[in-house]
């Protein structure tokens, strides 16, 4: 899809009335839009991100009328079906390129725990602590904010459930890394 200036500049002016805050809007969208891809195991997460805006940029005009809120809701909304687009038609591999490189093992360890973690919690907790962590800076403190009116909560109350649900992945996370180091161990003697 091919996106022209006047629908790019129609989705700045959406984002904000300040062209220089809109730029800034679009760029922490994009970027946490990658972030969301990565985080789920998707290596081409830029492209996804693309599409996502393509797509937000596609609806705009049946959008920006009604709309209420955040627009950086409706990207993420729109994120999620991207993805489950992505993940329903997996592309098969015809040739396997052997990749020759240095994984390290405790990253990797970490990042297959995380994964497993993250996918041991029920959909609306991994979505809270994944959304939670999106943004850094007053953009974080905006999105907490409308996060916790979405949800109709106060923005401690919001700050009190990622915090629980933190606790639980970091002991799940500190369980997993011990049992991998441990089947390590016992593999080594």
């Amino acid at each position: 899809m091919v996106i022209s200036a006047e629908q790019f500049n129609a989705l700045l002016a959406w984002l904000d009335a300040d062209r220089d805050g809109a730029g800034v809007k679009y760029e922490t969208i994009r970027s946490g839009l990658v972030r969301v891809f990565v985080s789920k195991g998707l290596n081409d997460a830029e492209d996804l991100a693309d599409e996502t805006i393509n797509r937000v940029i596609s609806r705009l005009a049946d959008i920006q009328e009604t709309y209420c809120g955040e627009p950086a809701r409706y990207f993420h909304g729109v994120a999620r079906n991207v993805m489950r687009e992505t993940l329903r038609r997996r592309e098969i591999p015809l040739e396997v390129t052997p990749v020759i490189g240095f994984v390290d093992p405790i990253l990797s360890t970490e990042r297959a725990c995380l994964k497993l973690c993250l996918g041991v919690l029920p959909p609306e907790k991994r979505d809270l602590i994944l959304d939670y962590y999106l943004y850094e800076g007053h953009d974080k403190i905006e999105y907490h904010k409308g996060m916790a009116n979405a949800r109709g909560i106060t923005v401690g109350a919001l700050r009190g459930r990622a915090h629980k649900v933190r606790i639980g992945l970091d002991q799940c996370l500190r369980q997993c890394i011990r049992r991998r180091e441990n089947e390590t161990a016992a593999k080594g003697h």
